[in-house]
């Protein structure tokens, strides 16, 4: 498991012009998302987002569950103790109800807690190890933002292109300053742009990332790779 910091609402730092360019306000809207798959990449747990407010406007009278996220608030957006304790807790629950036993990789220090759980075991890495030993900043968590950089900017590029149409209508100044109000998106937006992001990272990358660090041997990981790649027809019925 890891954390990343995600500016959904912050304008592309690129752009392609033969002239000087303006800079822009950075914008500081910012989610906390929390990734966890595990070695094999055949089970991406569900993206854990940590936000400021307690009930986002955008959800309306909808709670977490019936959005289909996974969404707790802290003061500062951070993951805390008690938070990890808390989605902890749940992710013993389901490895309890999958009949499975884990070893849970971390780094992070509001990650320490002293309980004992069934089926979940933590295993903190050594300090200043993270970009060697865990698999989410092996590659992951980058692979996961490069899905996510690509469905946001579609997403711009769709809108843009309706808005050009309107071109002759308005000043150039107005469309750009429209242009940049696109990036104002909602929280809950961001979030399923996460969600579908996350789904688009591949099991090969995952094996990939994690066979990179070395922490288990080469050979499990070349039977993954075979197993993820196998088609296994179904028996046929007499």
């Amino acid at each position: 498991m890891d954390e990343s910091a995600y500016f959904y609402c912050t304008v592309s730092s690129t752009s392609v012009s033969c002239s000087s360019v303006a800079g822009r306000k950075k914008i500081k809207e910012r989610l906390t998302i929390a990734t966890t798959t595990n070695a094999y990449g055949s089970f991406q747990v569900p993206l854990l987002f940590l936000g400021t407010a307690k009930n986002p406007r955008c959800f309306g009278n909808h709670t977490v569950a019936e959005l289909g996220i996974n969404y707790t608030n802290a003061a500062k957006g951070w993951m805390t103790t008690t938070i990890f304790r808390t989605w902890l807790g749940y992710f013993n629950d389901t490895m309890r109800s999958q009949d499975r036993h884990v070893l849970l990789l971390d780094n992070a220090s509001p990650h320490r807690v002293t309980e004992h759980y069934s089926h979940v075991k933590l295993h903190f890495l050594p300090p200043n190890t993270t970009a060697h030993l865990q698999p989410q900043d092996a590659g992951i968590i980058k692979s996961f933002k490069s899905q996510l950089s690509k469905i946001r900017d579609n997403y711009v590029v769709d809108k843009l292109d309706a808005m050009l149409e309107l071109v002759d209508g308005v000043g150039v100044e107005d469309i750009d300053k429209r242009a940049e109000q696109l990036y104002n998106v909602s929280i809950l937006v961001a979030m399923r742009w996460a969600q579908q992001a996350w789904n688009k990272v591949t099991k090969a990358t995952v094996v990939n990332c994690c066979s990179h660090t070395g922490i288990l041997v080469a050979v499990i990981y070349q039977l993954a790779s075979e197993m993820n790649d196998l088609s296994i027809a179904p028996k046929p019925v007499n």
